[in-house]
């Protein structure tokens, strides 16, 4: 059976290619859930059953556990466990052939981990980082703000927006207030809790394509789960 049998086919011209990095690009979610609980156990604190890491940045979670004066040690911390991950990190199928079809210039990762935190996931993972690597250390106010998205967008122009692929409905909410076309990526999340935030939602990046004008417009094409 052909993969795209069931899907619907689109394609949009877009300015340019924004990526959340953790459950979009890399497989990486048992090494942030393995990090998270090394240093819960070594802060001493219990992480709720159920808890979830994902597309929060770390002051977030960390002042949900620790005192205001004990952030600034407790992230310090975090973030040298989170440099060197347990956990294998892989990257998603079609990620590194979707990112080398994109012009550099018109690419960025937008993730809620420290830069430091997402070079070394990035590395371990095989994947260069683009030439804009937004991160949680860039911005104020992290998903579901639209700041993250906002800071990544540089091309958008004359009504062609940029497009965002999201793997969590807090992702997908920050990319869309930022004007972004969202594609929703199933895996961390359902299809059915993305759908009322993308515009599309797909199984694999392995199904997204890039077409390049003779002109330098871009378009994405992809196939709807």
């Amino acid at each position: 059976m052909n993969r795209t049998d069931n899907k619907r086919a689109i394609e949009w011209e877009v300015s340019e290619f924004l990526f959340d990095m953790d459950g979009t690009l890399l497989d990486s979610i048992a090494a942030v859930e393995q990090a998270w609980h090394e240093w819960a156990a070594e802060e001493g604190v219990t992480i709720p059953e159920g808890e979830s890491f994902h597309g929060r940045t770390s002051r977030d979670l960390a002042s949900a556990f620790v005192s205001e004066e004990r952030i600034p040690a407790a992230l310090q911390r975090l973030s040298e466990i989170e440099q060197n991950p347990q956990a294998p990190v892989t990257p998603l199928p079609g990620a590194r052939e979707l990112l080398a079809a994109v012009p550099g210039d018109r690419c960025a990762v937008v993730t809620s981990a420290a830069r430091l935190v997402a070079e070394a996931r990035l590395a371990a993972g095989g994947i260069t980082p683009p030439a804009l690597l937004i991160t949680g250390d860039d911005v104020s106010r992290g998903k579901p703000d639209p700041e993250p998205y906002r800071a990544g967008t540089r091309w958008a122009r004359d009504g062609v927006p940029p497009v965002a692929f999201e793997d969590t409905v807090a992702g997908l909410r920050s990319a869309r207030s930022a004007g972004c076309r969202t594609v929703g990526l199933v895996g961390t999340t359902t299809a059915v809790e993305l759908r009322p935030h993308a515009d599309a939602v797909i199984t694999t990046l392995a199904e997204v394509a890039v077409v390049i004008g003779h002109d330098g417009s871009l378009r994405v094409r992809l196939h709807t789960t």
